[in-house]
């Protein structure tokens, strides 16, 4: 049990450092790219190639690319062509079916333990590795010595993504309420769109993200979705029109 009860200081700013007002995301400085490091272990292999399957059975959509590269490509597609509750809505079947049982068990086993938070993040660092980088074990919040957080140092799909709504629609929205409903625990993903950290915060309830000061009002610069119309009706009839690489 010390093992998931170790942590490390947590690093987020303080309630006194909020934001007065939302940032305008536009106006956010990019730091320059760093390539994902490449998957070398047989774990985060067997992952990825688990979690493009799923996002294929779920879209519909495929690219030969191979590798992390190429689940970046099949996601954009995925976004340009539905609504916002479409992403949502995929990314948690994808989620659903990666996790199977284990939700249902955790719910009713451990959920409400105080060991569970710790549990948690202890876990999230190799399972999570292949999709979003390395990870640093943290408190569960700014002054609250209990284990229970995770700061993403580099989160490699918000950095390749580049674009605001591919973190918010389909990972952090979809996941935090996964977890409130799945697992019986709520969490908090508080992705920082100018250095790519994200931390996350196991038996934290978030904040709707129409009242979260860390989440900038508008597109970020350079991203390539931006001029697009995103959660727009429309988009759900043009699904189908458009060009697909296989099925």
């Amino acid at each position: 049990m010390s093992i998931l009860l170790a942590s490390r200081s947590l690093t987020l700013p303080t309630a006194a450092s909020a934001p007065a007002q939302r940032a305008t995301a536009s106006y956010l400085c990019r730091p320059p790219p760093v390539l994902h490091p490449s998957v070398a272990s047989p774990v985060d292999q067997a992952l990825l190639s688990l979690f493009r399957w799923q996002l294929r059975q779920q879209t519909g959509f495929y690219d030969p690319t191979p590798g992390f590269e190429g689940m970046m490509i099949e996601l954009r597609a995925y976004q340009r062509s539905h609504t916002v509750e479409e992403q949502a809505d995929c990314s948690s079947r994808i989620m659903a079916a990666m996790a199977g049982p284990l939700p249902e068990i955790f719910r009713v086993l451990g959920s409400h333990a105080d060991w569970a938070p710790a549990a948690l993040a202890f876990f999230t660092r190799p399972f999570l590795h292949f999709l979003v980088g390395n990870m640093t074990l943290t408190q569960r919040a700014l002054g609250d010595e209990r284990a229970g957080g995770v700061l993403v140092e580099r989160c490699a799909v918000l950095e390749h993504g580049g674009c605001k709504g591919l973190c918010l629609h389909m990972c952090k929205i979809p996941t935090e309420r996964m977890f409130a409903a799945r697992w019986g625990l709520p969490l908090t993903m508080r992705p920082n769109f100018e250095t790519y950290e994200c931390q996350l915060s196991f038996g934290l309830a978030p904040l709707p993200i129409d009242l979260d000061p860390y989440i900038p009002i508008g597109c970020l610069s350079h991203c390539p979705a931006a001029g697009a119309i995103h959660g727009d009706a429309r988009l759900a009839g043009q699904a189908q029109d458009q060009p697909r690489v296989g099925t």
